[in-house]
C-alpha cells in the first residue's frame, strides 16, 4: 500500500517545483451537500478498495471531484500542502478535504474512513499470523512473501530515484543518505540533515509562487486533541511503559516519513535497530501483510503493535503513526500558501525528498542480507518486480507469492 505522487514536470525531480503559477481558486467552490457521515463514507470506500500506490490516487480524485468538494486545481493545490508535510499524503488530503467542508470534525471524519478499513484488516491478519507463526504451511507461505516484499522494495527505490534523484545534486544527496543509513545514523538526523543542507545545494533554484484559499482551523479544537494525546502520553508512561514507548515510536516515526514508503526506512529502524522488538524476517512479514490490505502503507504500523501489545498495541500504533502529522497538517493550513511560496523551505524540502530513496535502498540491503536467497526466491523477486512495473495489481502480485511459497518452498 504505498502513495504515490503527481508525476513531475518534464526536467523536474520535485514535484512542487517547476509548477505553472496557481490562479487564487473562488472561494465560492460549488460543493455538493456533505454531512460527516458524508466525508466518513466517501473515504471508507475508498480506503476499502484502493488497492496498488498509484491507483489510489486517481481513486480519490475521482471520488472528490464528482461530489464537487474540490476543484481540479484546487486538488492539486491540496494535493501540494499534503506533500509539503510529512505523514500519509492521501491519509492528510483526505483530512484537507474534509476541513474545508466541515472544519476539524470533518477532517477527522476523513482521516478515520480512510483508515478504517486497513486498520481493521491489518489487525486480523496480524492475529491469524501471530496465532498459527510456527505451522510449516505459514512459514512456507511468508518465505513466498518476503520475496515478494523485496522485489516491492526495488520499485519503490527506483520509484523515488525516478522522481526525487534527477541530477547530480540530488543523486548526490540520495546516495549520502544511503550510506549513513548502513553505517548506523537515524534516519531522523538523515532526514534532519537534508532540510538544512537543501537551501544551500539547490540555492538556485526557484519555483513558482502558490496561492490558496483561506480555510480556517479552529483552535481550540485542535488544542483539545492536542491535550487528549498528551494525556495519554502521560497515563501511559505510568500505567503501561510499552504502550508510551510504542506511542513514542510511531509518532517519531510519522514525523520523518514523506509518502508511503517513506516511512519504511523510520519504521524499520525503530522496530528492528533501536527497539529490537522483532527481527528482520518478522517486520518483512508484517510488511508483506500491510501489501494484503487497501489503504496506506504506513498502517503496517498495526502489525508491529500488534506483536507487541496485541489489540490495544495494534489500535495504539495505527493511531500514533499519524497523529503528529495530523497535527501538523492542522497547523499548516492556514499559512500553507505562504509557507509552499517561501523559496528556502521548497528548497529544504527537495533536499527531504531526495534522501527518502536512498534510505529504501539501504533498508533493502539490510532486510537482503538478512534473507536466505535461493535461485527460485531470486526468480520470485525479480518476477514481482517487473509485474508491479507493469502495473499489475499489488494484491495479486502478493497473492502469487502466498501462492508460490505455499507451492515450492
Amino acid at each position: 500500500m504505498s502513495v504515490a505522487s503527481p508525476t513531475p514536470p518534464a526536467g523536474s525531480a520535485d514535484p512542487l517545483v517547476g509548477k505553472t503559477r496557481a490562479e487564487l481558486l473562488d472561494d465560492a467552490i460549488p460543493q455538493a451537500p456533505s454531512g460527516l457521515w458524508d466525508i466518513f463514507r466517501c473515504f471508507f470506500r475508498v480506503g476499502m478498495t484502493a488497492y496498488g500506490g498509484p491507483a489510489m490516487m486517481p481513486l480519490m480524485r475521482e471520488h472528490i471531484l464528482k461530489r464537487g468538494w474540490l476543484t481540479p486545481e484546487g486538488f492539486r493545490l491540496g494535493l501540494s500542502v499534503c506533500q509539503a508535510v510529512p505523514g500519509g499524503t492521501l491519509m492528510q488530503l483526505a483530512a484537507y478535504t474534509g476541513l474545508g467542508l466541515r472544519g476539524l470534525p470533518g477532517a477527522l471524519a476523513g482521516f478515520a474512513g480512510f483508515a478504517v478499513p486497513a486498520t481493521l484488516l491489518i489487525t486480523a491478519l496480524s492475529a491469524v499470523y501471530h496465532a498459527y507463526a510456527g505451522l510449516t504451511l505459514t512459514v512456507s507461505a511468508m518465505q513466498g512473501l518476503s520475496a515478494v516484499v523485496m522485489g516491492i522494495i526495488a520499485l519503490a527505490v527506483y520509484d523515488f530515484w525516478h522522481k526525487y534523484a534527477r541530477g547530480p545534486r540530488r543523486i548526490g544527496l540520495t546516495l549520502a543518505a544511503c550510506v549513513l543509513f548502513l553505517y548506523g545514523l537515524g534516519p531522523a538526523w538523515i532526514i534532519l540533515g537534508a532540510a538544512c543542507v537543501g537551501p544551500l545545494v539547490f540555492y538556485n533554484v526557484t519555483a513558482a509562487e502558490v496561492r490558496l484559499p483561506a480555510t480556517r482551523v479552529p483552535v481550540g479544537g485542535v488544542l483539545f486533541l492536542a491535550l487528549l494525546a498528551l494525556a495519554w502520553l502521560c497515563f501511559t508512561f505510568y500505567a503501561a511503559p510499552t504502550l508510551y514507548d510504542l506511542s513514542i515510536s510511531m509518532g517519531k516515526s510519522d514525523l520523518i516519513a514523506f509518502g508511503g514508503y517513506g516511512v519504511f526506512p523510520a519504521l524499520y529502524h525503530e522496530t528492528v535497530e533501536l527497539h529490537h522488538w522483532m527481527n528482520a524476517a518478522t517486520f518483512m512479514d508484517g510488511m508483506a501483510l500491510a501489501q494484503v490490505t487497501p489503504g496506506p502503507f504506513m498502517l503496517g504500523a498495526c502489525f508491529v503493535g500488534y506483536h507487541i501489545a496485541g489489540l490495544l498495541g495494534a489500535l495504539t500504533a495505527g493511531v500514533w503513526i499519524f497523529t503528529p502529522s495530523f497535527f501538523i497538517l492542522m497547523l499548516t493550513v492556514p499559512s500553507a500558501g505562504r509557507l509552499l511560496s517561501w523559496q528556502p523551505f521548497r528548497r529544504a524540502l527537495m533536499g527531504v525528498l531526495s534522501t527518502l530513496g536512498g534510505l529504501i535502498l539501504a533498508v533493502g540491503i539490510q532486510l537482503g542480507r538478512s534473507m536466505a536467497w535461493t535461485p527460485l526466491k531470486v526468480a520470485l523477486c525479480l518476477l514481482a518486480t517487473f509485474a508491479m512495473w507493469r502495473k499489475v495489481d499489488p494484491i495479486w502480485v502478493v497473492l502469487g507469492g502466498v501462492g508460490v511459497g505455499l507451492w515450492l518452498l
